[in-house]
């Protein structure tokens, strides 16, 4: 239960966390009683005697009463503009059929008469009885007067009804992309999909794109979350989304690591940033059949998934970025596609050694044995998504069965064997795709359906921890309970490790980010 510690509205710098047990997850295998925070900095960590008697000026003293100390949680992969849209937009998560997702899209432009566009995210057509979005007809007839763009929840495709596609049509050069082949009012590629939502989204003001990030960031914060790696761009004009965020990352009630999605190596580095891409997408998704494979699907026997962009692109991109030394992410999932990018920074690292790159490849789905060894020798990053096998690779009644049959789903996603190697697997959401929640993370690693990818509490905890600041290079400051570190800690109801079965059901009691509670659990 979580214990009734509401703090005063001035509590911030100095702090003193006593009566809990204090999982540091700093290699050492002791647990601590209690933590001393002053200005934003962890100060001590000890048994309760030795907190009091420790000297941090002022401080607000916080009883546990036997709760659990971790450190804040990092996501490693969010779009975070996509999970605020989410928020403000038709959710058509769950949905049945297409009249369903009709039906929702018709309350949601009844209930937002002020918006300019009706936006429906988290459709999911595969799972449609129809097998497909709606057409455009069927989306006039639910909207008949207002633009209307539909997601999937992948955000790899969508639909629009007619007067969007007047919108998204326009009269210019770009034209012939935004429409794509959208004779159904479908844009079932990542080209045209971006190029739509880009028409789509840019109804927003900045302030209402401010706005999204500071509600994603608040929800979280509930979850214990303290760094999120957003991956943003690709769907603003002029990328609006990523100078808003830059406008606004000091305000928010988490630390931000941005990965702006642009091949622009000389934009990124007039912005001072260290690191480009993020979800640039090699290839496209697994449901979409335009995820990147040697083999075909079996549920689309006629195509293997295509790359988005050529292999010399790819390594163009890589070798420019790597040259600058920026640190580089992109988005992989197929076999054809991790080889295909692991194999640019293979040739980028030879051509141009550095030291420590930390290169991500993001999503790493279906690696080849060639690719885990080449990201073994490199120390690659592999931001990836517990959750995903959770949720669609059930033996038995498995989505990816379906797709590639019992030997490829059983490769894919293998986090033991990637942890067990030493690989540093940092944990994400892919929000909006899944929630921004890494207790769910947490326990979807340690209860997958199939026992092959099952890792232990404390690998599963450290990919939302421990190895989400290194994949930021940020394991100096943040990610652990140290001395000197950043004060980003989660407090929670539970000891994670004492019921593995049960991660998934734990509370979050306090969020505390650089010294400072940005979420308390307790009602009132």
């Amino acid at each position: 239960m979580n214990q009734a510690h509401r703090l005063s509205d001035a509590a911030g710098r100095n702090l003193k966390l006593l009566n809990g047990t204090v999982i540091p997850m700093d290699g050492a295998p002791e647990r601590h009683r209690a933590v001393a925070v002053r200005s934003g900095q962890i100060a001590a960590v000890g048994d309760v005697s030795e907190i009091l008697a420790f000297d941090i000026g002022r401080a607000e003293v916080v009883d546990l009463g036997g709760e659990f100390v971790l450190p804040g949680f990092i996501d490693s992969h969010v779009h975070a503009f996509a999970t605020g849209l989410t928020m403000v937009s038709a959710d058509l998560s769950g949905a049945r059929d297409v009249g369903d997702v009709c039906r929702r899209l018709g309350d949601h432009s009844a209930a937002s008469a002020d918006a300019a566009w009706v936006l429906g995210l988290g459709c999911t057509p595969w799972t449609l009885k129809e097998r497909r979005f709606p057409t455009r007809e069927e989306l006039d007839a639910a909207v008949p007067e207002r633009p209307v763009y539909v997601t999937s929840a992948t955000f790899h495709s969508g639909a629009a009804n007619s007067v969007a596609l007047r919108y998204i049509g326009g009269e210019d050069e770009h034209a012939e992309t935004r429409l794509g082949s959208a004779t159904e009012g479908w844009f079932l590629d990542d080209d045209s999909h971006f190029a739509a939502a880009r028409v789509a989204f840019g109804s927003l003001s900045d302030e209402a794109i401010t706005d999204l990030y500071r509600r994603v960031a608040s929800h979280a914060a509930s979850k214990g979350v303290t760094t999120l790696h957003c991956l943003e761009g690709q769907f603003m004009q002029d990328d609006r989304d990523v100078l808003a965020l830059i406008g606004c990352q000091q305000e928010l009630p988490v630390h931000t690591v941005l990965m702006y999605q642009t091949m622009d190596v000389e934009r990124v580095l007039a912005l001072g940033l260290p690191r480009i891409g993020g979800c640039l997408t090699v290839d496209g998704a697994c449901f979409e059949h335009t995820a990147a494979f040697y083999e075909p699907y079996l549920d689309a026997p006629r195509t293997c998934g295509t790359l988005n962009y050529s292999e010399e692109t790819i390594a163009e991109f890589v070798r420019r970025a790597h040259g600058a030394g920026l640190q580089i992410g992109m988005h992989a999932i197929g076999d054809r596609a991790v080889d295909t990018l692991v194999r640019s920074y293979v040739n980028a690292q030879a051509e141009n050694p550095r030291r420590d790159a930390r290169h991500r490849v993001e999503h790493f789905q279906l690696p080849s044995e060639w690719a885990i060894d080449e990201a073994r020798r490199l120390d690659l990053a592999l931001p990836m998504q517990p959750v995903f096998s959770n949720l669609w690779d059930h033996p038995g009644d498995s989505d990816y069965e379906r797709s590639f049959g019992v030997l490829r789903a059983e490769r894919m996603e293998p986090l033991a064997r990637l942890v067990g190697l030493g690989l540093h697997v940092g944990g994400g959401s892919d929000s909006p795709v899944t929630p921004i929640d890494p207790l769910l993370g947490i326990h979807a690693a340690v209860n997958n359906p199939r026992p092959s990818r099952r890792t232990t509490v404390d690998d599963a905890v450290r990919m939302f921890t421990v190895n989400g600041a290194w994949v930021a290079h940020e394991e100096a400051i943040r990610g652990s309970i140290s001395v000197g570190n950043v004060a980003d800690l989660v407090v929670l109801d539970e000891d994670p490790y004492s019921d593995p079965t049960g991660i998934g059901d734990i509370g979050v009691c306090l969020t505390i980010h650089e010294g400072t509670v940005t979420y308390d659990g307790v009602p009132g």
